[in-house]
């Protein structure tokens, strides 16, 4: 696998310097909990089209199934045909002769996540303040909500380096960025994506999230990790907790719990459970999802 990713990551660039340099281009490096690694390349340019191929940029069609273990491409055309590729350049329409990034739809297939996304923020900043609210975000309605800060989960991008995420998808369909593809040796498996876009108007991106990721984190709390028999969780935020799931490496749930609870301790049973790395995944009333990494012994 890594060799493959290796492979794909040079032919990439190899063609990049081959081909007409687009307008604006950077690269999204993406790395499973395995330490498997790709990467994609996301650009635009005026004389670039956004539903078609553009090949003097370096785009090429990817007709064999996603990796089985961890593969990330972009995605090409309307709902109806789609077509993957490792670089993508979108149409530069921007008045302000600066890249706004385009809706650029980002699919991934991970079999063992967390999924870690990084990226460098001085080619964002190079074309500052176009790129100010350049996101990530797999809200499938940011472009309908009226602001699009709106957005249930976002992404900052300007504002770090990297952002990792446990659930792939943690929105509820359709809402969430979700589509079909072959996968290698599994048939037609739905794949979760993500939006790189960016957008014009104030506010500034890092500005909107009332409560951080960082806070939120920090605000529910598991222990004892390892667990052996019981699990105890609380939740210290201000919204209230509607849901736990414990969800095994395999994608199998352990355990699911509807509950509304704050402030208290969840005493979550884990005899029977076998011992391996597990995600607790807590739902909170505001639609924000948080999730934590233990080891079973």
């Amino acid at each position: 696998m890594r060799a493959l990713v290796a492979f794909l990551t040079s032919c990439c660039v190899g063609i990049l310097s081959a081909q007409q340099q687009p307008q604006f281009v950077m690269p999204l490096w993406f790395e499973d909990s395995l330490g498997n690694r790709d990467t994609v390349w996301v650009g635009g340019d005026p004389n670039a089209s956004s539903q078609n191929m553009n090949p003097q940029f370096g785009e090429v069609a990817i007709a064999t199934p996603f990796d089985s273990v961890f593969e990330v491409r972009a995605v090409h055309g309307d709902d109806t045909d789609w077509e993957t590729s490792k670089i993508i350049v979108e149409r530069n329409t921007s008045l302000s002769q600066c890249y706004l990034p385009a809706r650029t739809r980002l699919m991934i297939h991970a079999k063992y996540p967390p999924v870690k996304i990084s990226w460098d923020t001085t080619i964002l900043a190079s074309n500052y303040p176009c790129n100010i609210n350049t996101i990530l975000t797999p809200d499938q309605y940011v472009f309908l909500l009226q602001n699009w800060y709106e957005a249930r989960i976002i992404y900052c991008m300007m504002t770090k380096e990297s952002i990792e995420i446990d659930d792939l998808f943690p929105i509820p369909p359709p809402d969430q960025l979700e589509h079909p593809f072959e996968v290698q040796g599994q048939g037609v498996q739905v794949l979760p994506g993500l939006w790189f876009t960016g957008f014009w108007d104030f506010p500034h991106c890092y500005t909107t999230l009332p409560v951080s990721e960082i806070e939120l984190q920090e605000q529910i709390v598991v222990s004892p990790n390892p667990v052996s028999n019981h699990l105890r969780l609380s939740n210290q935020s201000e919204f209230e907790l509607v849901m736990v799931r414990i969800i095994g490496l395999s994608g199998q749930t352990v355990y699911t719990s509807p509950n509304k609870n704050k402030g208290e301790w969840m005493d979550i049973p884990m005899d029977g459970v076998r011992t391996g790395f597990y995600i607790v995944q807590t739902v909170l009333e505001n639609g924000r999802t948080v999730t934590k990494k233990i080891i079973k012994e």
